[in-house]
């Protein structure tokens, strides 16, 4: 069973055959972002009556139409979130928490303070 294109795989088509049919393309990724350059460039497919840039241009419809009723049926859910398994854990990005969970719990920091020899090492370290 074959898979039907994607927008993008026609809207490729359509400015391939744009070239060769009035030498001049479209912008592929502006046609997929913005509808009014869609429509318009579905518009100059449609005047190509009986060329494959009509079928396309159909073709794009059927399809740009599917994608977006998939998208409006997607649960939505806050941006940059991914689902976590425990309660505690619904509030980070997934890379760790980016603040402890209670600022009383928080231990004073440990070890020496850095001393000034390291900072002598690395100065005469980069003059070489």
């Amino acid at each position: 069973m074959s898979q039907s294109p994607s927008p993008l795989q026609i809207a490729t088509k359509i400015h391939f055959y744009l070239m060769r049919e009035l030498g001049r393309g479209i912008d592929v990724e502006q046609m997929l972002q913005h509808p009014r350059y869609a429509r318009d460039v579905l518009l100059v497919c449609d005047a190509c009556a009986g060329t494959e840039l009509a079928d396309l241009a159909s073709q794009y419809r059927k399809v740009r139409a599917l994608y977006q009723s998939l998208e409006a049926s997607r649960p939505t859910a806050a941006p940059g979130r991914a689902p976590h398994p425990t309660d505690w854990s619904h509030n980070t990005t997934g890379f760790g928490l980016s603040r402890p969970l209670d600022d009383d719990a928080v231990p004073p920091a440990a070890g020496p303070a850095p001393s000034g020899g390291m900072r002598q090492w690395l100065t005469r370290w980069r003059q070489r």
